[in-house]
């Protein structure tokens, strides 16, 4: 190393230290669940297996129409794709290596956004701490899912848009677009945190004076790249227009009828029936027995499973059994559904797959009673800090996706493992909520005290 380097590096060294100790330490954890305690190839089935067989059919029959390859976001199954090309079609230990350094990158960067947003400078210590060992993140990296690729693209959109909030740089809009744009391939519920955002932005921007119009701009072109090839994928698929999938009508149909399972019996010869059933709302329906007096239940409109003849994607179909729900329940029975829905985001349901199985189900109910006890309501009550001066630029940018998965929910159902990817921010602002709670008690008795000692 040059000596003239040398002081630079080090200065780097200790400036990143907390931050490469909880990097490294991450990846550690990560490493170790997802290959030595949880490998990733002991889980392939259900929604793991969907994703695997989608990836060995592309690269089996790489350009030809699949119409199932249509209806679930993509994003998952090409990168399952390249790592299976790349490395082989069976190599788990390399999918799980990718699973674990995508998981660290969740890490890292929930460290970076809290340096950003905190004035504190321990708090992104603390948070990343908590991250290294936050196991509902650890037990999804050990399963081949959408979340933590999604997790990881998200945070690293979310810091590039607090720093062009903060900073105004032209290459931050373009590297949270580039960012969002390929987390829409895994769960395009992405997009509703850019609606909030542009929202956000009209109301606030006197109080957001660097982010300018060009940004915005910037920021949207790799995002309407995306959205359109993946319309013309989705054509290529199906010979219909859309954007990223097809299952957005059939999950909507669970959040306005509250049926736990719903099938679809193709009327042409040769397709296969397909029958499928949200896990939260699965574990809702218990509730009838475990907790009768409950105002949270299942209370399905037409019945807790439905069918009917059509592709699975049938928008029709789907459309005409949600206008009968709707006209069952109106609109209060509506609103019913939505609270309920938006409530299943911090509590009644385990996380899936780990409900299903039983060595892990008890650790991720454990995690998630202290979500919902200590993490779900600070975290809520930062709601608002997008629509205040002092705060957009800052925990503002994190709240903007508290609105987006609360719209999410209220639409289709609530389920702690779509909040999952979200945590980390979720979790850097119950803290911060539970600092501010505290400055102001102390401020609030040390006046008290002044004020006996002056009494006194």
């Amino acid at each position: 190393m040059p000596a003239s380097t040398a002081p630079r590096f080090y200065a780097w060294l200790h400036r990143n230290r907390w931050l490469i100790v909880v990097v490294l330490a991450a990846l550690a954890v990560r490493l170790h669940w997802n290959l030595l305690v949880h490998p990733l190839g002991d889980y392939v089935s259900s929604d793991m297996r969907g994703y695997v067989s989608r990836a060995d059919q592309m690269l089996d029959r790489f350009g030809d129409p699949i119409e199932y390859h249509a209806f679930f976001p993509y994003g998952t199954h090409f990168l399952l794709a390249l790592l299976k090309l790349v490395f082989g079609r069976e190599n788990y230990t390399a999918i799980g290596v990718a699973y674990a350094l995508l998981g660290t990158i969740m890490v890292g960067y929930g460290y970076r956004i809290a340096e950003r947003v905190s004035k504190y400078r321990w708090m992104a210590p603390l948070l990343g701490a908590i991250m290294v060992f936050y196991y509902p993140l650890i037990s999804l990296g050990g399963y081949t899912l959408s979340e933590i690729p999604y997790g990881a693209f998200l945070l690293m959109s979310t810091l590039a848009l607090v720093r062009l909030a903060q900073d105004g740089r032209t290459r931050d809009a373009w590297l949270a677009g580039i960012f969002a744009a390929i987390a829409t391939a895994f769960r395009p519920q992405i997009l509703l945190s850019i609606a909030v955002f542009g929202v956000v932005w009209l109301v606030m921007r006197k109080s957001m004076p660097k982010v300018h119009f060009k940004h915005l701009v910037f920021a949207g072109i790799p995002i309407a790249i995306v959205l359109a090839f993946s319309a013309y994928r989705m054509h290529h698929h199906t010979g219909r227009w859309g954007l990223v999938s097809e299952n957005g009508h059939f999950n909507q149909l669970f959040g306005r009828c509250h049926n736990k399972k719903a099938a679809a019996t193709p009327a042409e010869p040769g397709r296969g029936r397909i029958r499928f059933g949200p896990p939260p709302l699965i574990q809702l329906e218990k509730r009838a027995k475990t907790a009768p007096k409950s105002w949270v239940q299942l209370d399905p409109a037409l019945g807790a499973e439905l069918s009917y003849t059509g592709y699975i994607a049938d928008a029709a179909a789907l459309n005409d059994l949600m206008q009968q729900c709707i006209k069952k329940t109106g609109m209060l029975g509506q609103l019913r559904y939505a609270v309920i829905n938006v409530l299943m985001l911090a509590g009644y349901n385990t996380p899936w797959p780990d409900s299903g199985r039983e060595m892990w189900r008890h650790k991720a109910q454990s995690w998630q009673s202290f979500y919902t006890a200590f993490i779900a309501i600070p975290a809520l009550l930062t709601l608002f800090t997008c629509f205040m001066r002092r705060t957009v630029t800052r925990h503002g940018m994190l709240s903007l996706h508290i609105w987006a998965i609360i719209i999410t929910a209220a639409i289709y159902f609530g389920d702690t493992r779509m909040r999952a990817p979200y945590d980390p921010m979720l979790v850097l602002l119950a803290l911060e909520t539970y600092v501010f709670i505290g400055v102001l008690m102390f401020g609030w008795v040390r006046k008290l005290w002044a004020r006996r000692k002056r009494a006194g």
